[in-house]
Order: C-alpha cells, then structure tokens, then sequence
C-alpha cells in the first residue's frame, strides 16, 4: 500500500458496516484482463473521496444520532449502487416483487445500516486508512485497502466497483477475503425462508426496526 493515508478511517468502517452486494471476490484477480471504460476518475480515487467526506461528515461527536444517520445514507446514496445492491441481498426473491418494492426495499436497506452502524464513526481514534492500487477484471475494477490499527495487525479490505453512466459504485466490500454481500444476503433469506418466501415479512421487520 503506498497510496494516502487519511487518519480515522471512516471508508473503513463503511466496509465494515456495508455487509452487501454482488458475488464474493475473494480470488485474486489478475491486472492483465483490463476493461476500457470512459469515466471521470479512477475508481481508487473514488474510495479515497468517500473516506475524506466520511470524516468530514460522519465524525464529528456533537452530532445527534438521527443526523448522523442521515448523513451516512446519503454517504451510501452517492457512492454505493443501491439498485445492485438491494437485488443481490434479496437473492432469487428480487424477481417475485415490483421494480416500487425494490426501490422501497434499497431506502429500508440503507436505514437499518445506518441504524446498525453510523454511530461507530465517532469511536475512530488514532488508526489510519490506506488506499492502494487497484486491478480490472472484465467490467468491474477492484480497489485494495486497509484498515491499518495501533493495536493490532491491519484489516484488508477490497472494494468491488463498477461504471454506472459514466461513474464508478460499489457495488460489494471484501474484508479479509470475506464478502460482506454474500453475509447479508444469508441473513436476508433466512428471514424469509422463515415466512413461507414472503419478501414483505422481511420489509416488515426492517420497517420496524427503522421507523419508516
């Protein structure tokens, strides 16, 4: 890792909170299969602007707890592909519901984790986020980090990205090999596995845990 640091690492914890998205990629990949795209800026630069505006925004710990939720769905609105997203935590039950109950699902998806963990950036003290290089494969490009502690050995983190007009998502987060898509999608569909496949039985119980 020799790109820059930013101290707090609140992209980090966006990792760590943003347990979503898109088949695991743990496998390396190999740099030399490049996809030709048109896009604004490259995609490590993508990670490192939303680590700046995370600590501009998100760490400051005079903020009510409703404020700071705000300010992190709307973090997760211009920098996460919530339409993938929401889709792929679904798993097969996104094709039994409408294009509206998508849509209502992705604002409950980005509310619960807002919920779960906007208020852990305030607890950053003293670690530092490093974003590396970054390597194509097909049409998406993958970005390596860490999460470098005082005490204790760094996290790893990958960022899966993609173009979307003209611009690069997120669209899954590996921590340690781990996608974090593939962990939220499992506890999704045993919520409604246990409600005879009914995706509402899920939207409902997110619903109640946000408020919404």
């Amino acid at each position: 890792m020799t790109n820059s640091k930013i101290t707090l690492p609140a992209a980090a914890m966006i990792a760590i909170a943003a347990t979503w998205s898109a088949p695991s990629f743990a496998t390396p990949v190999s740099s030399d299969i490049v996809t030709e795209v048109a896009v604004e800026t490259s995609a490590a630069n993508v990670i490192q602007s939303m680590a700046d505006e995370a600590i501009t925004e998100l760490t400051d710990q005079s903020l009510a707890e409703d404020v700071r939720r705000k300010k992190f769905v709307a973090l997760m609105d211009r920098y996460f592909a919530m339409d993938v997203v929401s889709r792929f935590v679904l798993g097969r039950y996104w094709r039994s519901i409408s294009k509206d109950e998508i849509d209502e699902f992705a604002v409950l998806l980005q509310n619960y984790l807002a919920l779960n963990y906007a208020n852990q950036f305030k607890e950053f003290n003293g670690e530092q986020f490093v974003v590396g290089n970054e390597t194509q494969k097909n049409k998406d490009t993958f970005v390596n980090s860490q999460f470098v502690r005082p005490d204790g050995p760094p996290v790893n983190i990958v960022w899966r990205m993609r173009v979307f007009d003209d611009s690069y998502k997120v669209i899954d987060v590996s921590i340690e090999g781990l996608s974090m898509g593939i962990t939220q999608r499992d506890e999704f569909t045993s919520v409604i596995q246990q409600n005879n496949d009914d995706v509402s039985a899920l939207t409902s119980a997110l619903k109640a845990k946000t408020g919404l």
